[in-house]
């Protein structure tokens, strides 16, 4: 409400009338709608790559994995049924079977979470080399460009 006032006295200042106000009022409205838009469709972004990247980890679960559930009960992990997306926690000798969206924290055994990260560095350069074709097929067409050049040279 405040900003507004001072947009409208700013206005009313420079002389523009009262058409020049609600142009001004306007525009700065469409900056303010189009900023909140970029910055949900940003936030909605990252929130989706987080949640694909918890649900890898979680896919990845093992035996042996060190799990934290969100009631707080600490553990390692016996078994896993990805049928019922399930797990059963053993901690210090009481086993109990947990759904897996209950992991609040995990650490997955080295050799584990070598081959995830592994994993998630290829899906990475597999995204960048998508973009990579483009870049590539003008650097072959700079390198054919003088070959072909020179093969007409050699016909003349």
């Amino acid at each position: 409400m405040l900003l507004f006032n001072l947009l409208s006295e700013n206005a009313g200042n420079t002389g523009g009338g009262e058409g020049g106000n609600n142009y001004t009022m306007l525009i700065i409205l469409g900056v303010l709608i189009v900023a909140f838009i970029v910055m949900t469709a940003v936030q909605n972004k990252n929130r989706k790559k987080q949640a694909q990247e918890d649900q890898a980890r979680k896919d990845k679960l093992c035996s042996g994995t060190t799990v934290i559930t969100i009631g707080g009960i600490m553990g390692r992990v016996v078994s896993v049924n990805n049928e019922e997306n399930s797990f059963v926690l053993d901690t210090e000798g009481t086993k109990m079977k947990f759904d897996k969206r209950a992991i609040y924290q995990m650490q997955l055994p080295k050799k584990v979470e070598e081959e995830f990260k592994k994993e998630q560095e290829a899906l990475a350069q597999a995204k960048l080399n998508k973009k990579k074709p483009v870049e590539a097929k003008e650097k072959v067409e700079e390198v054919t460009a003088p070959v072909e050049e020179k093969t007409e040279e050699k016909a003349e």
